[in-house]
């Protein structure tokens, strides 16, 4: 099973080394996309390096920034991988993130999910794989603070569960809880949840979500008021 990760980026800085190295040390084949998102500090040059130097690493860069949600489904139309994993690029994930993903697709799993780190590591009451129905996981990715999330970056989605669903562009902020809770309102199959710390948010003091103001945290509401119109297939 082919796992490809999709990493869009966008005026990182010195944020973006972390994640390559990161990248750079997985223990198990995949297939890595670097989307970047028209940056203009040396980013985009980064990543193509990165990609020249790498097998199995393609490089696409936007002329004009068009938004996370166009970069990911740049790469979500251009992978070829069984499942698709998004990663932010100024993040940090431990070098068996991808082998920890693709272990948890097991017969009837659609999608998988790791631990994260974010501010704070959230506590851990269980250990080992946890397998969750639809309806367990819904409610997981539906509200702030669980510990699977609604984010996509701690995930990987099965490509043929995905079928036609993008990424909203019109979307500044909440683009990933619209599209995982989409994802799991369309799909009946199992989730796996490891709950090992795996994914480190980190805090980028210029990122979207510690510069969003009043506007984008109405628009952010106004998500979550589609989301519990969503019902379960």
């Amino acid at each position: 099973m082919l796992l490809s990760i999709i990493v869009p980026t966008y005026q990182l800085g010195p944020y973006f080394a972390g994640m390559l190295a990161a990248l750079s040390k997985q223990t198990v084949t995949h297939e890595l996309w670097l989307i970047d998102d028209g940056s203009t500090d040396g980013t985009a040059e980064l990543a193509a390096t990165y990609a020249h130097q790498h097998a199995a690493t393609h490089f696409h860069g936007f002329a004009q920034h068009r938004g996370v949600s166009a970069a990911r489904n740049y790469g979500l139309a251009h992978a070829t991988g069984d499942a698709l994993a998004f990663v932010d690029g100024d993040d940090v994930i431990a070098p068996t993130f991808a082998a920890t993903l693709l272990a948890g697709f097991t017969p009837g799993v659609v999608a998988v999910s790791v631990g994260y780190r974010w501010f704070r590591a959230l506590p851990a009451h269980e250990t080992g794989w946890q397998q969750l129905d639809q309806a367990a996981m819904f409610d997981q990715v539906t509200h702030h603070g669980t510990a699977v999330g609604g984010y996509v970056w701690n995930k990987a989605f099965l490509r043929s569960a995905i079928g036609g669903l993008r990424f909203d562009e019109t979307l500044s902020i909440a683009e990933d809880y619209w599209f995982t809770a989409s994802f799991v309102a369309q799909n009946a199959g199992r989730y796996a949840y490891w709950p090992g710390l795996l994914y480190e948010k980190r805090n980028r003091p210029n990122s979207t979500i510690h510069t969003a103001g009043w506007q984008a945290r109405r628009t952010e509401d106004a998500v979550f008021a589609r989301i519990r119109q969503l019902r379960l297939r």
